[in-house]
């Protein structure tokens, strides 16, 4: 910075000697530099219009300087910053009636270095920075900042105060949160065919759990299943959209709905919030994901209470009220507190819009210390009611009768009970996952190491659906069958009466005597022939007539 000053003042210095010592009126209006990007610079006096030729404000200048800031951190050149500023926010002296901006060595020295990295990602290098329109050097006719003539030594060690190429090339540099994704579309951690595997793996167990818990949700409110449970139908449906919206991000456009656009300048460090698909995603994988994940600890507290302390069912309508205001309102809040972050971002390896893809604190405080929280409330809960139903006597099987106070049968109570223990693991697995990948990120960013595909695809994404796909074993059984079996015949076509009404045989009956009896009395006669009657003593003698008459 001293050889920049001292260049500028011998400018300035000959073009004084030049015109002589007299002096000029106020050529331009300086005012003190308020970007803070381009202080300690080595000057700190700018003006406006900048080199751009737009009368804008310092504020706009500093607005258009921040989307550079991904390509700052990349390091790839040390004197980008100083280049960028003397673009954007230029030298000024009110001696001097043209802004003092960049000379054209040090754009070339720069776009030598950055004009790659750019490349890389599809992007030309911008026209505003274009070197042919700054001046070839500083001399009396015009002046310019030459800056430092040497380049940018990559083996030398580095300085604290700059940051050097450190990521892996797919990756960018994320501020002091570390390396970041610089787009979906990008094979940093994973190649295009982990990438179809991937897809391809979380369609299959998506649709399986969308199907397994839409019928599980219904089958339950319609009164089948093998145990009766309300927070299971809740869990049901938070399933169902959880794979709904694994569903929606798989078959749509990843470049138009989960994935930011992969440039390093400005849209890597924006959310995906503005896209509607990228935000209902987000909406339907955080919020329910978390909802389920608070359901089963709600399914926990309700079998402790029914199992463990029978809980007569009115006491169980009113845990209810209470478990649906925990299990919905907990997630809500932690969705506001993303929103208001504004980390909505894409995933390399399937591009579904989640948080904490690119900064480290929203993953710990926002993923992983919830997924922390729920998972000791469940085990916490899961181990109390152990206890204490393992330490009840059991009932015998001779019993004709069990009091309503003595709560669940045991098949039904050990059943509800498996199933919580076993969602226990899953819930544990995907923390798991979030915590590895807490703790590797960075070294997965810098190629350092490489991440297994099998360590998302099962640890990760089919253990976030698999309490939805076994959902099916909650209804298997006869009982579901004959449920279903009745809303389909109510459901199905009524059997129509017939409009010719059956035709009824009638036969002529005829009394001895040559009188017809109608059908009724004949059935009267026949009920009264078939009496005993001891009074009478002749037996009375029938005959069979010809002609097709009936007996009398």
């Amino acid at each position: 910075m001293f050889a920049i000053g001292f260049v500028l003042n011998l400018g300035l210095l000959q073009i004084l000697s030049m015109r002589g010592v007299r002096t000029e009126p106020l050529l331009r209006t300086c005012e003190p530099i308020r970007v803070d990007m381009c202080r300690g610079l080595g000057y700190n006096m700018t003006g406006m219009p900048n080199l751009n030729g737009n009368d804008v404000l310092q504020q706009e200048a500093d607005y258009n300087l921040k989307s550079f800031s991904p390509l700052i951190e990349f390091g790839c050149s040390q004197h980008l910053k100083l280049f960028l500023c003397s673009v954007y926010v230029p030298m000024c002296t009110e001696k001097v009636a043209n802004p003092i901006g960049p000379c054209r060595g040090l754009c070339e020295n720069v776009k030598s270095l950055c004009f790659p990295v750019l490349q890389s990602f599809g992007f030309p290098w911008p026209e505003a920075l274009n070197c042919s329109r700054f001046p070839r050097e500083n001399n009396h006719e015009h002046m310019c900042m030459e800056g430092p003539k040497n380049r940018v030594d990559v083996t030398a060690p580095v300085q604290p105060t700059v940051r050097k190429y450190d990521c892996n090339q797919q990756n960018i540099r994320n501020g002091a949160s570390g390396c970041a994704q610089s787009g979906c579309s990008n094979n940093g951690m994973f190649d295009e065919a982990d990438k179809k595997i991937a897809v391809l793996w979380i369609t299959v167990w998506a649709l399986f759990c969308i199907a397994a818990s839409l019928a599980s949700a219904l089958t339950l409110m319609l009164g089948g299943g093998k145990v009766r449970a309300s927070p299971l139908v809740s869990l049901a449906l938070c399933y169902f959209l959880v794979g709904a919206g694994w569903t929606l991000s798989t078959f749509s456009n990843k470049s138009e709905s989960s994935c930011s656009t992969p440039i390093p300048i400005g849209l890597n460090n924006e959310d995906g919030l503005p896209n509607i698909i990228c935000a209902f995603v987000f909406l339907l994988l955080y919020y329910f994901g978390m909802a389920a994940n608070v359901w089963w600890v709600c399914l926990c507290v309700w079998w402790l209470a029914r199992a463990g302390f029978s809980w007569t069912q009115e006491k169980l309508r009113g845990l209810s009220s209470a478990l649906h205001v925990c299990a919905w309102g907990c997630p809500a809040m932690q969705t506001v507190a993303a929103l208001v972050r504004r980390d909505v971002d894409s995933d390399e390896l399937t591009g579904t819009c989640f948080i904490g893809n690119k900064n480290m604190s929203t993953l710990l405080y926002l993923v992983l210390l919830p997924y922390f929280v729920y998972f000791v409330a469940g085990s916490f809960t899961l181990t109390i009611g152990w206890i204490i139903v393992l330490k009840k006597p059991k009932v015998s099987s001779s019993a004709v009768s069990v009091p309503l106070t003595q709560g669940p049968p045991r098949k039904e109570r050990d059943f509800l009970g498996a199933l919580a223990s076993l969602y226990a693991v899953s819930t544990f697995c995907v923390m798991a996952s979030f915590y590895i990948e807490y703790e590797n990120r960075e070294k997965w960013m810098k190629g350092e190491q490489r991440p297994s595909i099998w360590f998302f695809l099962f640890l990760r994404y089919f253990m976030s659906l698999f309490v939805g796909v076994s959902s099916i074993f909650w209804i298997w059984s006869t009982k579901s069958a004959q449920v279903w079996r009745s809303v389909l015949k109510r459901l199905g076509p009524r059997s129509q009466p017939s409009k010719n009404p059956p035709t009824v045989l009638r036969y002529p009956l005829s009394h001895h005597s040559g009188m017809m009896v109608s059908n009724t009395n004949m059935n009267s006669v026949s009920r009264q022939s078939s009496r005993v009657h001891t009074h009478r003593k002749s037996t009375r003698t029938h005959h069979l007539r010809s002609g097709g008459e009936t007996i009398i």
